[in-house]
């Protein structure tokens, strides 16, 4: 079991072992809350919009503010126990402020 800040490679790797893909990942602003979505549309995905080097750099961006916010265990445990699955038009979505 992991412990310590989060890495790409870590979050790649639950993304791909939960839901066999590596998933979009955004950060969400609304109001005074920050959550963290993960969305349908996947890298392996043909019409996905972002090569590889592009989707791990957003992951990358992604990584660093969680960590920065002091939510890598959140994170790292939610992934590993949702029993939700993003869906087409529906995101996952974990408050994380």
């Amino acid at each position: 079991m992991a412990a310590g800040p989060l890495t790409v490679t870590e979050v790649r790797a639950l993304l791909q072992q939960r839901w066999g893909a590596s998933y979009d990942v955004h950060l969400i602003q609304r109001q005074q809350r920050i959550y963290l979505h993960i969305m349908w549309g996947y890298l392996e995905q043909m019409s996905f919009p972002l090569d590889e080097a592009t989707y791990l750099a957003r992951l990358a961006d992604v990584v660093e503010t969680i960590n920065g916010m002091d939510k890598g265990e959140a994170v790292r445990t939610w992934l590993r126990t949702t029993t939700d699955r993003p869906r087409l038009g529906k995101a996952l979505s974990l408050p994380l402020r």
